[in-house]
């Protein structure tokens, strides 16, 4: 079935779509209620949403079979975010000193993993890269704001050796286990996936910069997945 179909418009799951909208809606009033009435920096309302956002998406394949639910969706939350920038509202997400894109290209990334696991048939296209940006990425940042562990400085980016360490071990952790429940046959090339995932991941973590990271760490992802004929 072409998904931009007459039939596929008509098949389009609007129950899981406005579930899904309110979730995300429900979010962004907790993330603006504690920056505004409780004074929590955007910084950690941020990474709040961020690892929220990606979990939710998790369940995204599950319920959202017909892609254009997908795009429907990541679509809507681009343009509140491409207006909340414009019009400076969401100020739990967009009031950081450093310039972002990271919020914008998330949903980018949904919509290129959703695909990737669609046409191959493979969860794993889309729940590893998601995890990690969900998990490992904010993780890393934490970690290296709280113990600032051997600072350095790519691309004038700076970063810190705990906050890169926390990075690789979250995304090992993430692609083995993924790995592991997917596959009924563990080789070894299945370990080697892992640990391969986990370091181009945390090369293009530390080597991106205003937010670039939500595109670069998942397509990095899928990169090895391919290349290993996962």
């Amino acid at each position: 079935m072409d998904i931009f179909s007459i039939e596929a418009v008509k098949n389009m799951n609007v129950k899981s779509i406005l579930i899904f909208s309110c979730l995300y809606f429900i979010l962004f009033i907790v993330a603006e209620t504690a920056y505004h009435y409780f004074k929590i920096k955007a910084e950690s309302t941020r990474k709040f949403v961020h690892l929220i956002t990606g979990l939710i998406a998790l369940f995204f394949p599950i319920y959202l079979k017909n892609p254009l639910d997908l795009i429907f969706i990541c679509a809507g939350f681009m343009a509140i975010l491409l207006l909340s920038i414009q019009f400076k509202f969401l100020q739990s997400v967009n009031d950081i000193e450093r310039p972002s894109r990271g919020s914008i290209l998330f949903p980018i990334i949904v919509i290129i993993c959703y695909f990737f696991q669609y046409y191959r048939g493979n969860y794993i296209y889309y729940f590893i890269p998601i995890l990690i940006l969900a998990v490992a990425d904010p993780l890393a940042a934490y970690i290296g704001q709280k113990f600032q562990y051997k600072k350095f400085s790519i691309l004038n980016n700076s970063k810190t050796l705990s906050g890169s360490f926390s990075f690789f071990i979250a995304a090992l952790l993430i692609s083995l286990i993924g790995l592991i429940i997917s596959k009924e046959s563990h080789s070894i090339s299945l370990y080697f996936c892992a640990i391969s995932i986990a370091v181009v991941t945390t090369i293009g973590e530390a080597v991106s910069i205003k937010g670039y990271d939500n595109l670069i760490v998942p397509l990095f992802t899928i990169a090895v997945l391919l290349i290993f004929g996962i």
